[in-house]
């Protein structure tokens, strides 16, 4: 357990490293950021942590392919929250007319 939780970095570790390996200046909000776009971030309570085997797939550079993936996957699942909402008003209003 100890070792799972030795591996673990939050952003602004992560941000400090790379800022000392390679002079990059990088917030840990977009090291956070772009985590949660990969799926690799993980939240526990208000703490944002990253692996610290993560760190290469956060130093890869996102394709135009991959941002428009991403733009895709973010417009459907939008349009399934939507949908989502409509059946419920629908069975709200449904069971609304039941009752009168």
């Amino acid at each position: 357990m100890t070792d799972l939780l030795d591996n673990l970095r939050t952003p602004l570790q992560i941000a400090e490293r790379i800022k000392a390996s390679s002079g990059a200046h990088i917030t840990a909000r977009t090291v956070w950021e772009k985590a949660k776009r990969l799926g690799l971030a993980k939240k526990i309570g208000r703490s944002m942590l990253i692996s610290a085997d993560d760190i290469p797939l956060l130093l890869k550079e996102e394709t135009k392919s991959d941002k428009r993936q991403q733009r895709e996957n973010k417009t459907a699942d939008f349009k399934q929250k939507r949908n989502l909402a409509t059946l419920r008003k629908a069975r709200l209003a449904r069971n609304k007319g039941k009752g009168e």
